[in-house]
């Protein structure tokens, strides 16, 4: 009886032996961005952090993973990033979430609060709060077919110019640039808002196409946007939680419990450490300033009120909207806001409450 067993017992331990193999077989995964590794920290820490943090551990995960990189919109470009990973294209996103107004809601938090505060570390700490107060925050990313492992804020954006700019008055019928979620910080300016991003910053002022953009001041020296926008003026606007770092379901899904973990503890770290390092890049981009021929002037606080005040309540009119569709967007604006003022913010408006 026995003997009879044994041609089967010897097939599969050929099959679990097979089936192990193929489990600790090196898997190739690809990570992409529309954004240049050389103009953001946060995105050069994907390379320098997450991947070999993420690698690591879902080694002892027993994954074996190898990653290729695809970066500047050699893959995705970046209105293409959140769908890009939704349909597989690429197995990890760098997902740019300003750029996704209607499709991440809720993510929108911090682009209808400038004025709040110019602390990338801040911000991600209270934006995290938020997210694990309100599971609806982390749930936006489910139908679009991606889980997200972590989020990190930028670093104060400024306006950066063609022509000097001392008070709102001297934007009065000028173009400015800026992503589609903030182009409501230019509403009672005078300004034309025009919809773009980092990457066509340069070309597009040096064209004439509009007079100047609004971009955060850690990307200057990797980008050269001084050269062709010379009058930095440091407004103030505020840093902005404003890049998720996601997987794909299906690859996610794949992964054992540990191997899941491990995904999440070092989106959790490439989040806090992208925060500390655009923080301490903003510094440097404004210290670049002049090595463009470019100067540097500091809006007076006067100037960031009425600049707040001349808006509309931008942030109570997103949250009135999103209400409506049944998304706690008040209840992340009152946290959001409370958070920031208990941690000492000086916002230029309480825009919860006015």
């Amino acid at each position: 009886m026995f003997a009879c067993l044994r041609p089967a017992l010897a097939g599969l331990a050929v099959a679990l032996a097979a089936s192990a193999a193929a489990a600790q077989e090196k898997q190739t995964l690809t990570i992409a961005s529309g954004q240049a590794s050389t103009g953001l920290p946060l995105q050069q820490l994907v390379t320098s952090r997450f991947i070999p943090e993420a690698t690591q551990r879902l080694k002892a995960a027993g994954v074996d993973v190898a990653f290729r990189e695809a970066y500047a919109g050699s893959l995705l470009k970046p209105f293409q990033v959140l769908d890009g990973i939704k349909d597989g294209i690429a197995d990890f996103g760098v997902v740019p979430v300003l750029l996704f107004a209607d499709k991440l809601p809720l993510e929108n938090l911090n682009f209808v609060l400038p004025f709040v505060s110019s602390d990338p570390v801040l911000i991600g700490k209270v934006m995290r709060k938020v997210h694990a107060a309100l599971p609806e925050m982390p749930a936006q990313y489910d139908r679009f077919n991606q889980v997200i492992l972590g989020g990190t804020a930028g670093d104060s954006y400024e306006l950066l110019t063609t022509f000097p700019v001392r008070s709102i008055d001297d934007l009065k019928g000028r173009k400015i640039g800026s992503p589609p979620g903030i182009l409501p910080w230019l509403r009672g300016t005078g300004a034309t808002g025009v919809q773009s991003n980092m990457m066509e910053y340069y070309n597009s002022t040096k064209t004439g196409v509009y007079d100047g953009f609004i971009m955060i001041a850690s990307s200057f020296p990797g980008m050269k946007y001084p050269e062709v926008a010379p009058h930095v003026t440091r407004t103030g606007f505020g840093a902005i939680y404003t890049v998720a770092l996601t997987v794909n379901k299906g690859v996610y899904a794949k992964l054992p419990d540990a191997g899941k973990k491990a995904l999440h503890e070092a989106g959790a770290i490439w989040g806090e450490e992208a925060a500390k390092a655009q923080a301490a890049a903003y510094a440097a981009g404004i210290g670049s300033v002049p090595g463009f021929k470019g100067h540097v002037y500091d809006f007076p606080r006067q100037e960031q009120i009425r600049w707040a005040k001349a808006m509309p309540n931008i942030a109570k009119q997103w949250a009135e909207t999103l209400d409506k569709r049944g998304l706690p967007a008040s209840k992340a604006l009152a946290l959001f806001m409370d958070e920031m003022r208990a941690a000492g913010a000086k916002p230029a408006r309480d825009w919860d409450k006015e």
